[in-house]
C-alpha cells in the first residue's frame, strides 16, 4: 500500500466518525478473530485491544511491550488490508510507551494501520500525564504520522481522569478531552475504569454536548449496561468493545475444554 492509498484509507476511517451514524468497532485479538470481523458485511473497521493482545502473547496488559504489541497486531492489520475492499484498522497503543511514542506510531503505520488509541495515564509513573503533556503527545503522534505520509491518521485519545488523578471527575475529563481534540485527536475516549462502573447515560449526554459528539465509549455486555441502540441515541460517534470479545471467546473455549477433559 503506497502512501496515497494509505492516507486515503485513513481519510475513510476518519469520515466514519460521525455522531449521527455510530461507528461500532469490534476489537480483535489475533489474526483469526480479525478475519471474522474483516469478512463481516456490517463491519466498517477493525480495532485491537491491548489487554487481549497481551493475553494472547502470554503477558499481563501492564507488561505488554511495544515490540510485543506490534508483533501481536501484525496479523490483525493484515486482515484489514487483505479485505475487499480494505477495512481500516486502529491499534490500541496503551499510553504510547513513554519515549517510544514516535516509534510506536511509525511501527503501526508501517504495518498498515490508520489509527490508534493513546491513553493519558502514564504507566511509567503510575499517574496521569498533565493535560499539557498529554495534549502534546497527541500532537506529536499526529506530526509523526504526517511525516510517515499519513496526515489523516486517526487518534482516539483516552482519558482516565474520570477515576484517576488528584481530582478525578467529569470536570477534568472535559478539560482533557477538549485539549486532546484541539491537539488533533479525532475523538476523545472516556473510560469508566477497572472497577467496571462504565460511563452513565447522564455522563455520556454531557460529554457528547461538550465534545460535539466526537466521543468514544466502551460498551460492556451484560445486565445494567447501556446497549448499542441506547448509546447511539445519545449521539456518540464511536463505540468499542475493548477486551470483551476476547473474554467471551476464552469463556467458550474453557467450557469446551471442560466438556472434553471434565471439570
Amino acid at each position: 500500500m503506497d502512501q496515497a492509498e494509505h492516507n486515503a484509507l485513513a481519510q475513510k476511517f476518519a469520515s466514519l466518525h460521525n455522531p449521527n451514524d455510530l461507528l461500532m468497532l469490534c476489537n480483535a485479538f489475533d489474526g483469526g478473530s480479525a478475519q471474522v470481523i474483516a469478512s463481516h458485511p456490517s463491519a466498517r473497521a477493525i480495532a485491537s485491544a491491548s489487554y487481549a493482545i497481551a493475553m494472547v502473547r502470554g503477558v499481563r496488559d501492564d507488561d505488554l511491550t511495544l515490540e510485543d504489541n506490534l508483533a501481536g497486531v501484525k496479523s490483525i492489520i493484515g486482515a484489514g488490508i487483505r479485505a475487499t475492499p480494505k477495512k481500516p484498522v486502529t491499534i490500541d497503543l496503551q499510553d504510547g510507551y513513554g519515549g517510544q511514542l514516535e516509534e510506536a506510531i511509525e511501527g503501526v503505520i508501517k504495518l498498515g494501520a490508520v489509527g490508534c488509541n493513546i491513553e493519558d495515564f502514564n504507566r511509567g509513573t503510575n499517574a496521569l500525564w498533565s493535560v499539557e503533556e498529554a495534549a502534546s503527545r497527541v500532537a506529536l503522534a499526529k506530526k509523526t504520522a504526517a511525516k510517515c505520509g499519513v496526515p489523516d491518521f486517526v487518534i482516539n485519545a483516552r482519558s482516565d481522569a474520570l477515576f484517576a488523578g488528584n481530582t478525578p471527575g467529569m470536570e477534568d475529563v472535559i478539560r482533557r478531552g477538549k485539549a486532546y481534540l484541539a491537539a488533533g485527536a479525532t475523538t476523545a475516549f472516556v473510560w469508566g475504569g477497572p472497577s467496571g462502573r462504565g460511563v452513565s447515560s447522564a455522563e455520556i449526554e454531557r460529554l457528547v454536548k461538550e465534545f460535539g459528539g466526537m466521543l468514544n465509549v466502551s460498551m460492556r455486555q451484560g445486565e445494567g449496561f447501556l446497549k448499542k441502540d441506547e448509546i447511539q441515541a445519545l449521539g456518540v460517534a464511536r463505540v468499542s468493545m475493548g477486551p470483551g470479545l476476547y473474554r467471551k471467546a476464552i469463556e467458550a473455549f474453557s467450557t469446551e475444554v471442560d466438556g472434553i477433559l471434565g471439570v
